[in-house]
């Protein structure tokens, strides 16, 4: 089985994939240095099975239905143009494959009161968008929704696992889960 990762992090979960699933993965990453997550990779003894590339998911050097799956944890939202990304993402993916993102997605609550105070606000009010936005925009590019939802623990989660920048800790502590959560979209590539 061949996977397509966009937004390797760290490499963490390209590796636990490859290893635990016997499938060959390949990562991509825009910003940061790639020998970083390959000596990870190595060190977990999946040089094999992983491979850290720097490409844009807007546009990817691979063929037509070249991979399996393709998923994004906590990277999809920080594309810029996410529609774009999906017909490349579309392209890639073979017949009867999946494509998932888990990552942060604001609610259909409403804004608590002093979050818009927060400096990183307008970051993430103009990132973030509902699960109901991004199942459509997976949908709306050919992809039928197999599952969606808003994880119950999100909140928690992100206190525990995030790795906090210019007071985001502070932004989701105030938020108590009410606007900010994280959810889940998964598709699959009908035939066209």
């Amino acid at each position: 089985m061949r996977v397509l990762e966009i937004g390797a992090g760290t490499g963490q979960v390209a590796t636990t994939i490859a290893k635990n699933w016997g499938v060959t993965l390949i990562t991509l990453k825009l910003w940061e240095n790639l020998n970083v997550i390959q000596q990870y990779v190595s060190e977990q003894g999946a040089d094999n099975d992983v491979l850290a590339l720097k490409a844009n998911a807007e546009l990817m050097p691979f063929p037509d239905e070249a991979f399996d799956a393709v998923f994004s944890i906590g990277s999809f939202f920080m594309i810029k143009d996410r529609e774009k990304a999906l017909k490349e993402i579309i392209r890639v993916t073979r017949t009867n494959g999946f494509f998932g993102i888990a990552e942060p997605m604001c609610t259909l609550n409403p804004v608590p009161s002093g979050l818009e105070n927060f400096d990183i606000f307008y970051y993430h009010n103009k990132w973030l968008r509902t699960l109901d936005w991004n199942r459509n925009l997976i949908q709306g590019q050919g992809f039928l929704i197999t599952d969606s939802y808003y994880f119950s623990d999100g909140h928690q989660w992100m206190l525990d696992n995030f790795r906090y920048y210019d007071g985001e800790k502070d932004f989701i502590l105030h938020d108590e889960g009410r606007w900010l959560g994280l959810g889940l979209a998964v598709g699959k590539k009908l035939c066209r």
